[in-house]
């Protein structure tokens, strides 16, 4: 019978198989947890930490491509940075100011 895990723990565990240089499957199978399970938690998780908040009040009347985002908290000439977790270990940092 498998062990039952909280979030917290199933967070640990994707991090330690991400570092430790395995294959999800061996990993697992080093464990003792089921692929499909690892697998599971990892999808999920991923999902909540990349769920976006409630839309924003945009304005989708204009035929544009483009959608302007209210500025919250700052200013438009201000600094910014970016992260975008792409998964598999590679994130990309976009940073101005």
């Amino acid at each position: 019978m498998s062990k039952r895990r909280s979030k917290n723990e199933w967070q640990a565990l994707i991090g330690e198989q991400a570092t430790s240089g395995l294959t999800q499957r061996a990993f697992c199978d080093q464990r003792g947890i089921p692929l499909a399970t690892f697998g599971y938690w990892k999808r999920k998780l991923r999902a909540e930490r990349c769920a976006l908040p409630a839309e924003p009040d945009v304005d989708m009347s204009s035929s544009s491509d483009w959608i302007e985002l209210p500025i919250q908290g700052g200013t438009a000439g201000g600094s910014w940075q970016i992260e975008l977790d792409l998964g598999n270990g590679l994130c990309l940092r976009l940073r101005q100011g």
